[in-house]
């Protein structure tokens, strides 16, 4: 598990979210990367929670392209656009 409180917390809600109907997304712990989210086993970005917001950082990037305050907004943003990929 991650070893910050909100990485954790994030992942938890992302496994609920994804649930069944992931369409072979899934989210995974990655000290000390962050919470990383996959399709069938390829990486397809990371969350991590850095200065009091989490960013998300698309595979392949070398810089966050998403960031916000709370795991909820997170967590949609996954669902609604990293899914989308």
């Amino acid at each position: 598990m991650s070893h910050v409180p909100q990485e954790e917390q994030l992942l938890a809600m992302l496994r609920a979210g994804l649930g069944e109907s992931g369409r072979g997304f899934t989210a995974t712990s990655d000290v000390p990367a962050g919470v990383l989210i996959l399709k069938k086993g390829h990486c397809r970005g990371v969350w991590h929670w850095r200065d009091g917001a989490f960013a998300f950082t698309p595979a392949g990037y070398g810089a966050a392209t998403y960031k916000t305050a709370t795991s909820q907004d997170a967590v949609l943003y996954t669902l609604h656009h990293v899914r989308k990929q």
